[in-house]
């Protein structure tokens, strides 16, 4: 048996200035996507080992708060989303199994609570609803919207109020589209949303609705020589510069080549650029900007037939690359690495992802790409394209999603260990040694007595674990503050004792001498 003592480990040195930093937050899991929280610090979706979902509220400094994990094996590891409601709760979503496929969406208080759970279904049974994009509501509304675009449903939006009872739905309808639209971002913009959908084989349909759902402006461009194109995020570059759109072309067809887009507030589209790279695979997963819109920066991975690489670039609004970073994994043995998701924090990007063994990572990088341990060379074709503007009308019409009370297993049990890789996170508290500062063991060697004392303020009971060298259990016991275990009838010889408080855990050796 393995037992691993996890530390808070600064492998390489910074000064003490710099806000850059590469660190895990586990040994295992994944971190899905980002939020920037509006009373400060952030907010994280994501998975444990085992695919159970996962949200975790950090402080500004990067201490977790916070964890809610969704533990029912009705879900799936897809539409894994959290955003922050403008009454300073969240709404996480993921994909439930129920009906054949339905939107899974709790909302949780900003201390954590799990407030309801409701699903949402298509409205033929045994049909699936495909969920791949959630909105908070535009100023002074308190609810959520999330769009779809599958089977029976064809570029529809939900409209939620705070309780998740469905306001309003419709669904837009293009005439160039080939079959099923799917609606891919949503965007809360002022008193209207913006919205990209993917229709037709190569085309890209933007629009604006209002807070009723009836749409007030939209633009279809279409692509003859490409491939499937799926928007993938919108992202409100400021006031007047209008949005900034990433986006993919279906992997089955292309699995190089990226694009981001450029729109004006009129949703003209002033710039399309191809990012096609010479490896095997090339995925960018989410858009910040930066630097009062005049930037983006979008990140993802790019694969090279031995291993996955974080890859992160900075765009201008009008489409240069202004510089391109390539990275692998710290971790010896497996390198793999990736980034999920994004958010901007001033003018420097705080990055989530996973690694094959670093398991949830974040990043903390500068305006200027600065925070990676070991960057690499990464080639990148930027080419420019011109779409065609196409003239057709949108219509809309009502649809009818159907919803329901839910009610999955959760536990606020989610362990996390900081180990920094390079650079250093400001002021940042690291759970882990917190957690062993707060255990005393005495004595140790024991002869006829241990006592294990604990002054942390977890609610969970202190549980102690004792091994005998080759991995047997001998002993299992729990308490609040203290623990007293009688040694007497222990063999003299050496122990392992692990100690755990629900959310973190600490080994020792443990020697008995008689």
């Amino acid at each position: 048996m393995k037992y691993i003592i996890a530390t808070l480990l600064l492998i390489c040195s910074f000064q003490a200035f710099t806000q850059t930093a590469y660190f895990k937050v586990n040994g295992t899991g994944i971190i899905d996507k980002i939020e920037k929280v509006s009373s400060g610090g952030f907010i994280t979706a994501g998975f444990d080992s085992n695919y159970k979902h996962q949200y975790i509220r950090w402080d500004a400094n990067y201490n977790a708060l916070w964890k809610v994990k969704v533990t029912d094996s009705m879900l799936n590891p897809f539409s894994n989303f959290v955003i922050e409601a403008n009454d300073g709760n969240f709404y996480a979503t993921s994909s439930s199994n129920y009906n054949g496929g339905s939107l899974y969406v709790t909302k949780i208080s900003s201390t954590g609570t799990i407030l309801w759970q409701k699903l949402y279904k298509a409205p033929t049974n045994g049909e699936r609803l495909f969920a791949p994009c959630i909105s908070k509501g535009i100023s002074g509304d308190n609810g959520f919207l999330f769009g779809t675009g599958d089977c029976t449903l064809s570029n529809c939006i939900v409209k939620c109020d705070a309780n998740g009872t469905i306001e309003w739905q419709k669904q837009y309808y293009y005439p160039l589209a080939a079959g099923v639209i799917t609606c891919w971002s949503i965007l809360p913009d002022g008193n209207n949303y913006v919205v990209a959908s993917g229709y037709n084989a190569k085309s890209i349909l933007t629009f604006k609705i209002d807070a009723t759902g009836n749409y007030t402006t939209y633009t279809a461009n279409t692509y003859t020589s490409a491939p499937q194109i799926i928007p993938t995020k919108l992202v409100k570059l400021n006031a007047n510069n209008g949005y900034g759109l990433l986006g993919q072309y279906n992997n089955t067809n292309n699995n190089k080549t990226q694009f981001v887009a450029f729109y004006n507030n009129a949703l003209g589209m002033t710039s399309f650029n191809e990012l096609t790279v010479g490896y095997t695979q090339f995925t960018l997963s989410d858009i910040a900007a930066i630097n009062n819109g005049q930037d983006v920066i979008v990140n993802g991975n790019m694969y090279d037939n031995s291993k996955f690489y974080c890859a992160m670039l900075k765009l201008s609004n009008t489409g240069t690359i202004g510089w391109k970073h390539l990275s692998e994994g710290n971790t010896p043995g497996n390198k793999n690495v990736q980034f999920n998701g994004i958010t901007a924090l001033g003018n420097s990007t705080i990055h989530v992802g996973n690694g094959s063994n670093e398991g949830a990572i974040m990043a903390i990088i500068d305006s200027n790409g600065n925070g990676l341990c070991n960057t690499l060379p990464f080639n990148v074709t930027n080419v420019p394209k011109t779409l065609t503007v196409e003239s057709s009308a949108l219509t809309s019409f009502n649809s009818n999603v159907t919803s329901m009370t839910a009610s999955y297993q959760n536990t606020n049990i989610v362990p996390l260990n900081k180990l920094v890789y390079c650079g250093s996170i400001p002021n940042a508290v690291d759970d882990q040694s917190v957690f062993e500062n707060n255990i005393s063991m005495y004595p140790n060697p024991a002869n006829d007595y241990l006592e294990i004392s604990y002054k942390g303020h977890s609610t969970q009971l202190l549980q102690v674990t004792i091994y005998t060298a080759d991995g047997r259990l001998i002993h299992k016991q729990s308490g609040n503050y203290n623990v007293q275990i009688d040694t007497r009838n222990y063999k003299p010889g050496c122990y392992i004792i692990q100690m755990a408080n629900g959310q973190q855990q600490l080994s020792k050796k443990l020697m008995i001498m008689h």
